[in-house]
């Protein structure tokens, strides 16, 4: 009975670190967002969410660290801000801290290789990884 406990508690912790390997691999890279929902509504093309989706990236390295960009088009600079990031819950939630927002925390849905859905306030933004 004890080897058959051990074992499970072994593979159990085998399990976890392969997913935080693959969740972390999978996050790392340049993310754009292409659909925006606010409360069930879907806002991509509606004015104030589609100049700010238009030009907006992020970029999350396997460090810890992200990049968030901004580009307002045509008459104002780039807005760039650093910061880092964690999972938390077993990776369920993404938290992104900075100088700027402080602390921001997301529900993680459908987190597969370009694919990810981050959910916060009533608000789901989709994001694809940029090749």
């Amino acid at each position: 009975m004890k080897r058959t406990l051990i074992l499970v508690l072994f593979i159990a912790a085998i399990a976890s670190c392969s997913k935080k390997k693959d969740s972390t691999q999978n996050i790392s890279g340049t993310w754009t967002v292409y659909k925006i929902l606010k409360d069930g509504i879907d806002w991509t093309n509606t004015v104030p969410y589609s100049d700010t989706i238009r030009n907006y990236a992020i970029t999350f390295s396997e460090g810890g660290t992200f990049l968030e960009k901004n580009y307002f088009p045509p008459d104002t600079d780039s807005v760039y801000i650093p910061g880092t990031w964690a999972f938390e819950d077993t990776y369920q939630k993404l938290v992104l801290q900075d100088t700027i927002y402080k602390k921001r925390t997301y529900y993680i849905f459908n987190l597969e290789g370009n694919h990810v859905e981050l959910r916060r306030d009533g608000v789901n933004r989709y994001l694809r990884k940029k090749e």
